[in-house]
């Protein structure tokens, strides 16, 4: 049965994706007659989907102001970063422990071998969408709904400073499919403590990377 995603969500899946590849930049004001003409829609939708993207932490509203996408800086990517490290590494030792742990390493390695294969022609773009399929399947199989709403709500902003990473750091993207591929091996081989070292540490490696495109001598 086919089932109709409602405007609103459907609308602000997409100014997300935008928002993520800075087609619209941090700061820039969002006028709502230039949105509404470019995605064909009316002003109700459109604030629907404005609303869900400011709970997203992706947009700022302020009355007589409108709504601008919200900045980017190293102190948020800092406190984004201090959660996302322990939690990501928790997912990964549950994903070890599950007696499926054997499938979802053969679903994480098919995502890799397409990062990889972006990464080798040069297309960011694609290997930055693999990644992000890579730690979807990393969240939704974690076993935990609690931990993965919170990853959830901690992916969304992260994505934003992740795919500038991509697109300027390039030797990052190396470095991370090296990263990965370890934590997909302890995965596969139900070691959790190894699991969870490892992707600490993967993500600590890409914050402290992406952090530096921020940080000015």
């Amino acid at each position: 049965m086919l089932v109709m995603r409602p405007i609103g969500l459907e609308l602000a899946d997409r100014l997300e994706d935008s928002i993520i590849r800075e087609t619209y930049a941090p700061g820039e004001k969002l006028r709502e007659l230039e949105l509404c003409a470019v995605f064909g829609v009316s002003r109700s939708p459109l604030r629907e989907a404005l609303q869900i993207l400011e709970n997203r932490g992706l947009v700022e509203r302020r009355p007589r102001f409108g709504a601008r996408v919200t900045d980017m800086s190293v102190e948020v990517l800092d406190e984004i970063s201090a959660c996302r490290i322990p939690l990501e590494g928790t997912c990964s030792r549950l994903l070890a422990g599950r007696l499926d742990h054997v499938g979802i390493a053969d679903a994480l390695d098919a995502e890799l071998s397409a990062m990889q294969q972006a990464h080798v022609g040069g297309d960011h773009e694609a290997a930055f969408d693999a990644n992000v399929r890579m730690t979807a399947l990393l969240h939704e199989n974690c076993g935990n709904s609690v931990l993965a709403k919170l990853l959830a709500q901690l992916d969304k902003p992260a994505l934003r400073y992740r795919h500038r990473a991509y697109r300027i750091a390039t030797g990052l993207v190396g470095d991370m499919i090296e990263s990965n591929r370890s934590m997909i091996s302890e995965i596969r081989a139900g070691r959790a403590d190894g699991a969870e070292k490892v992707t600490m540490a993967l993500v600590e490696r890409a914050w402290v990377t992406t952090r530096s495109l921020f940080v000015t001598d």
